[in-house]
């Protein structure tokens, strides 16, 4: 940040204050702490010393009871007298107690302890000796109980009332420094962020914009407005800015993320002013989705009442390029194709790599484009060159115009229809792009799914359901695939996968994966006392979540699975985008004992360059090379082949797609592990699928 000289000076000063203040302190805490340590093991080695003198007056307590002819057995007050002689090898005195009744005091050789020395929070040891710190009388005693044997143990006790009152005075003292040393460092930082870091007056702040309570943006000036042009809204809680504290906050500019750092004031009428800088250090905060900024100026133009362009663009070859020529390949397609997009379209939001977020307002030059619409999908679809590599691109578009033709004016809404009209052209393959148009509503009603998910959960009209995986050399059902389903009842004339993918879509993914989650690992914990273990779905879109770790571990945890008992499935089509950031969070899945399953192995040719770096521990071959595999030699080979690469890297495989007996004798022979498929049964119910692994015998 840059101050005005008066100011640097006072904060160059205030900086070597606070940082002598805070250097001092920590040295005198880690003095301290040192000090403290030291007496500590000393305190500990003289209790610990009364180890050694009990066990050797115990060996002349047994001895003396040898030549007296004494049985521990038998022993009374009078008989234990004789054992001891007076001599308690240093100690101030002792007992002799019972094993009976938890301690009862048989014998004592002075009246510091009476009936029972479990009173006292001595346990008796089962071997060896224990040493225990305690009270009786006002006084401290270390004492020490060791075994005699025939449910006999003798006590040694010594006064150790100075120790503990000069050990617990200590204590009192190291509390007292820290509790100083704490006060010293936090009243330096907090004077050096209350003087420096938030005195607006002694600040040229970059950025001047106002907002109301829930982070609006109602003003701002002209840099701000150049370097966040689609930045509506402030996505942290503006409402609990602390107007002496500088707060941190996270927006997306045009191409990547920049954090700033704000001082708030508040208005009388309710408003925040907030002035802020670039912030040049990094900072843990919550990102903002694309999605949410394109939300967001959606509804900021909707009360201009007049018609704008909404649209999703998405590069349907991308993936076959990413086989051809590798991730970074792909990635650098998908960045010219973005930048083609920005100079035709107002706003862009870079939902993810496959998938471009568009939106262009109102006015002549809206007019213009619609009219060059026709031509900016062609020009998309053109030849683009990279690295001497010429590739056709397949670019399809959907778009939606909102305006008052529309059956409802929400943003969900408009999605909702920009993808009916995207998935019209992938379907039809007639053109290149669809415009979705309110009065046109049939023309696109077969593609149009908008469905209250959230609201279907509440009505409980989700179920989930399990197919068993049948180990070939067990025998016996050895696992269950997790299968969302939607139940009869909700009469949905929509296959489950295209309402998985209008959940992905739709912003709704995060909400389905919970309950998921949930059933699944309740399912989960009710097969551990079988040895079952049960694998789940998990979807690219919640995967590269922010935070999904954390949630999904968070409800791994309430169910408390043992280490492997729980799976998880991907595919390796997900992992074109952020592959070190995916592979880095299945890594924090493995290390909490959950297992990584590759689905659908070997249908991309780039798998095995995947499979050098996933850490997984199971590979499911797809079910396309099962269906002829009696037929086909070419399918017996892919499997062989992806069977051997699972023996030789100590992996476990599963066929899925197994339906006859044919099949089954055919993986066995090539030593496939496992087999799914409807030859071992289809998915069912939670209760069906526990009675299933516990009758089902393979004929």
């Amino acid at each position: 940040m840059q101050f005005q000289p008066s100011e640097l000076n006072r904060m160059t000063l205030l900086k070597a204050v606070a940082s002598l203040v805070i250097i001092i302190s920590v040295l005198i805490v880690g003095a301290v702490s040192v000090w403290f340590s030291a007496q500590s093991a000393a305190y500990d080695a003289a209790l610990g010393a009364y180890v050694g003198w009990n066990e050797n007056l115990c060996e002349k307590v047994k001895l003396r009871a040898a030549e007296n002819n004494i049985g521990f057995g038998s022993l009374d007050a009078a008989s234990a007298e004789t054992l001891f002689g007076g001599d308690y090898n240093g100690f101030n005195g002792a007992l002799v107690v019972t094993e009976a009744g938890g301690g009862r005091i048989i014998y004592s050789s002075s009246d510091v302890f009476a009936d029972n020395i479990g009173s006292y929070g001595v346990t008796l040891p089962e071997e060896g000796t224990e040493v225990f710190e305690v009270g009786a009388g006002g006084k401290y005693y270390a004492v020490a109980a060791t075994g005699l044997g025939e449910g006999m143990y003798l006590c040694g006790y010594m006064d150790f009332t100075a120790s503990v009152q000069a050990f617990s005075g200590f204590k009192t003292a190291v509390i007292a420094v820290f509790t100083v040393s704490a006060v010293l460092i936090i009243g330096a930082f907090a004077a050096y962020v209350i003087l420096t870091g938030i005195n607006e007056r002694g600040h040229k702040y970059r950025y001047k914009l106002q907002t109301d309570s829930e982070g609006r943006i109602l003003k701002s000036n002209k840099n701000f407005k150049q370097d966040f042009p689609q930045t509506v809204r402030i996505y942290d809680n503006v409402a609990h800015f602390d107007e002496g504290k500088l707060n941190a906050i996270k927006l997306n500019s045009f191409e990547d993320e920049q954090f700033l750092a704000c001082a708030a004031k508040r208005t009388t009428s309710g408003k925040i002013k907030i002035s802020a800088d670039a912030l040049g250090m990094p900072y843990n905060a919550q990102a903002t989705q694309p999605r949410e900024m394109m939300r967001e100026m959606y509804v900021s133009l909707l009360p201009r009442g007049k018609a704008f362009l909404l649209g999703i663009i998405f590069i349907a070859n991308l993936h076959n390029i990413k086989d051809m020529f590798g991730r970074d390949f792909a990635e650098n397609v998908h960045h010219i194709i973005y930048d083609k997009i920005a100079k035709r379209f107002k706003y862009i939001y870079d939902l993810d790599i496959y998938n471009i977020g568009v939106i262009f307002p109102d006015g002549k030059e809206y007019e213009v484009l619609m009219q060059d619409l026709k031509d900016i999908v062609a020009d998309l679809n053109q030849y683009i060159k990279i690295e001497n590599n010429v590739v056709n691109m397949s670019v399809k578009c959907g778009f939606a115009v909102c305006d008052n033709t529309m059956e409802q004016r929400s943003f969900e809404y408009a999605m909702t229809a920009a993808d009916a009209a995207l998935t019209r052209t992938e379907k039809e393959k007639l053109k290149n792009y669809y415009i979705f148009r309110g009065s046109e509503i049939k023309q696109f009603a077969k593609y149009f799914f908008n469905y209250d998910l959230r609201q279907m959960l509440k009505d409980n009209l989700f179920e989930m359901e399990y197919q068993p995986q049948y180990s070939i050399a067990e025998q016996r059902v050895v696992g269950f695939e997790a299968l969302f389903r939607v139940k009869k009842s909700a009469n949905l004339a929509v296959n489950i996968f295209d309402l998985i993918s209008y959940a992905e879509r739709s912003g709704n993914m995060m909400v389905i994966g919970d309950f998921i989650f949930n059933t699944a690992m309740s399912f989960a914990k009710r097969l551990e006392n079988k040895d079952i273990k049960l694998s789940l779905n998990v979807s690219p879109v919640q995967l590269m979540q922010a935070g999904f770790c954390d949630n999904f571990l968070e409800i791994y945890d309430q169910y408390d699975l043992k280490p492997g008992s729980l799976c998880v499935e991907i595919t390796e089509s997900f992992l074109v985008q952020n592959f070190d950031d995916a592979v880095q969070k299945l890594e924090v899945l493995r290390e909490h004992g959950i297992e990584i399953h590759l689905d659908d192995f070997g249908t991309r040719y780039s798998s095995l360059l995947y499979l050098k770096k996933l850490p997984v521990s199971v590979i499911k071959i797809d079910r396309e090379f099962v269906i002829d595999i009696g037929s086909n030699d070419f399918d017996k080979s892919i499997t062989s082949m992806i069977v051997n690469i699972c023996k030789e890297q100590n992996l476990m495989s599963i066929s899925e797609g197994v339906e006859t007996r044919e099949q089954y004798d055919i993986l066995k022979s090539i030593g496939v592990d496992i087999i799914q498929g409807w030859l071992i049964g289809k998915s069912m119910p939670a209760d069906a699928a526990l009675k299933f692994a516990d009758e089902f015998k393979l004929k």
